[in-house]
């Protein structure tokens, strides 16, 4: 499992609150860097997800990851246009939904999303670095996430709420009455919920990938290790068959 520094997990932090201080102002700053406040202990080293293979399952993944989604975001942004499509909506309410498309995996008011997985078996059968803390309320993340926003008094607007609210797109099944359906009158009135939903999807993609690469290096180092060892065997026993003869 990957290792963040402390000084990494610090760097992605201040990056996350530069981000807010470059990308919003006034009461909605104010508020969000509140709420972020509120949240930086346990921020700071939240994971991203809960099993390994899965993206950034790592202490200090979540903001890892949210800052990868903003910043993929921003490329798709540039590449739908480039290709045709009709921007319908701004920079902020991008970077907005992209932010706090997965808050709800900070946890609620008082505990954390994620905890640490005690079972052993699962641990290391399943890969499952953590587990869900069944202490809190049951919520699907999204809507947790839009309840702590409110919380917080941090304004919300449409676009930006369908845009976390279906970021899961349909591999979340309640996301099937916003994204699938078949009368054009009914189909979403903006482009930015696809938009933080490919990237959220791309993102994750990636990431498992990164994941992936580290693992392969991992057993090309471990082949390596046990051809060196095959071959120091070879020698020691070529020796004794010198000295000592078949």
């Amino acid at each position: 499992m990957k290792q963040l520094t402390e000084e990494q997990l610090l760097g992605n932090w201040e990056k996350l609150l530069q981000l807010v201080e470059d990308t919003f102002e006034g009461d909605r700053k104010e508020r969000l860097l509140e709420m972020y406040k509120h949240f930086e202990d346990r921020m700071v080293v939240a994971p991203a997800s809960g099993k390994e293979e899965y993206h950034y399952c790592y202490a200090g993944g979540y903001v890892n990851h949210v800052l990868h989604v903003v910043e993929t975001a921003l490329e798709i942004s540039k590449t739908y246009e480039k290709v045709g499509g009709t921007k319908d909506w701004t920079d902020e309410e991008l970077i907005f939904s992209a932010m706090h498309h997965d808050l709800g995996k900070v946890g609620d008011l008082e505990s954390e999303y994620y905890v640490p997985q005690d079972n052993e078996w699962r641990r290391k059968t399943l890969g499952e670095v953590f587990t869900h803390n069944t202490d809190i309320d049951n919520m699907r993340v999204t809507d947790r996430a839009l309840f702590l926003l409110q919380h917080f008094g941090v304004k919300v607007n449409m676009k930006e709420t369908l845009a976390i609210k279906v970021s899961d797109g349909l591999y979340d099944e309640a996301n099937t009455y916003y994204m699938k359906v078949f009368d054009a009158s009914r189909s979403l009135k903006n482009h930015l919920p696809y938009i933080i939903h490919w990237a959220d999807h791309m993102a994750t993609q990636a990431e498992y990938d990164e994941w992936k690469r580290g693992y392969t290096v991992k057993v090309e180092e471990k082949k390596e290790e046990n051809d060196k060892k095959t071959e120091q065997s070879k020698k020691a026993n070529q020796a004794f068959k010198e000295l000592f003869g078949d």
